[in-house]
């Protein structure tokens, strides 16, 4: 018998069937399968006829059993956006993969605090500093380095985070048969012991260019922030900042000299006000809000949430305060009652969520704890 995992899998191998369009099939049908089963007037009413007929004609289902039979004699981690371990952050990108694939750690996918860091390719001795100097200057609020596992800043930023005693995350642009570039697979073994590697490429999907730039939303949406360490004026790291922007987080980047050409995508992104200069490494807990760890609990017997709830922001009040009035609510509803945009209400229930204080429901909806 097949299980929720297999139709979901299955699905999105339909052509022309994207994360947005699965979503709004599963919030009509509830389940893959039930998508499958569905009448085809019913499918075009959410997905449109040409889709409805993919869906219908749909006949590759034993792409998905293959892959989970890969995965299993891989040792690696299948994640549906249903899943409790899927990256919390990543499920506020409107574009994020419906499924994942990972080697490591995965509890540490949802981090309270993490940061994206990206760069050129080509990476000089200033931005190996400055790699160096932001990492050690935020270490000790124990955040997740994220990065892209390519060669120059990716990679050092990478390393530097396990050498401080860091947990790190790759994303992948290439599926779990191929680590892109080879050169990093000693690199790539330690990530597994002390991090995670995320690729939403399935083992026979064949490495393209593209995959690289499309690779960077999860890159950009599964962290809090991004730093661009360094730049040209054009490259992946730039679409990565922009993504992130797009996605309402922080956006940092390390200025240059205005006639170094790897400082210029840096120096360009702080003219367009999408990212502010990152001139001391305690800009990023300051921006993002972040605490340092507690050594210790004052008390073993104090309710866990009670520090929580003093921190809360105005903002945040507002939103706690109507849910508890009102009960479960959709972010929409949530937005306007408070008199907040949309998008800034997601931003503050996604830390609210990460904090402990409210939970998501199915339908955009959120309820107090």
């Amino acid at each position: 018998m097949k299980d929720d995992l297999f139709f979901l899998m299955s699905l999105t191998r339909v052509k022309g069937l994207g994360s947005i369009k699965i979503k709004q099939l599963l919030r009509v049908f509830e389940t893959a399968e039930n998508v499958f089963k569905a009448q085809k007037k019913d499918l075009e009413k959410i997905s449109g006829k040409i889709i409805a007929s993919e869906i219908k004609n749909f006949n590759l289902f034993h792409l998905a059993e293959e892959e989970m039979n890969y995965a299993q004699r891989n040792n690696i981690g299948i994640l549906s956006f249903l899943d409790a371990d899927y990256p919390m952050k990543l499920k506020y990108v409107p574009d994020m993969p419906v499924i994942l694939f990972s080697k490591g750690a995965n509890k540490i996918l949802s981090a309270r605090q993490s940061l994206s860091m990206v760069g050129t390719r080509m990476m000089t001795s200033y931005g190996k500093k400055s790699v160096h100097k932001i990492i050690d200057g935020i270490q000790a609020y124990d955040p997740v380095i994220v990065s892209g596992m390519a060669y120059g800043v990716d990679t050092e930023s990478h390393q530097k985070a396990l050498d401080a005693g860091l947990k790190t995350i790759a994303v992948m642009g290439t599926s779990f048969t191929q680590i892109y570039p080879q050169a990093n697979q000693k690199l790539a073994d330690r990530i597994v012991e002390n991090g995670v590697i995320l690729t939403e490429y399935w083992s026979y999907e064949k490495t393209d260019p593209r995959f690289f730039v499309k690779r960077n939303r999860i890159v950009a949406g599964i962290s809090d922030g991004t730093v661009v360490v360094e730049s040209g004026i054009k490259g992946g790291s730039l679409t990565t900042a922009e993504m992130a922007f797009s996605y309402n987080r922080e956006v940092f980047a390390v200025p240059g000299r205005i006639d170094d050409v790897y400082s210029m995508g840096c120096n360009e992104l702080i003219r367009k006000n999408i990212a502010q200069a990152l001139l001391e490494p305690r800009q990023i807990p300051e921006t993002l809000r972040w605490k340092k760890p507690e050594k210790e609990p004052e008390t073993s017997s104090r309710p866990v949430q009670t520090s929580v709830f003093k921190d809360l922001s105005a903002d945040e009040q507002s939103i706690y305060d109507f849910l508890s009035r009102q009960g479960p609510e959709h972010l929409d509803i949530i937005a306007l009652s408070v008199q907040m945009p949309v998008s800034k209400t997601a931003q503050l229930l996604m830390m609210m969520e990460l904090n402990g204080v409210v939970q998501s429901l199915p339908g955009k909806r959120f309820r107090v704890l």
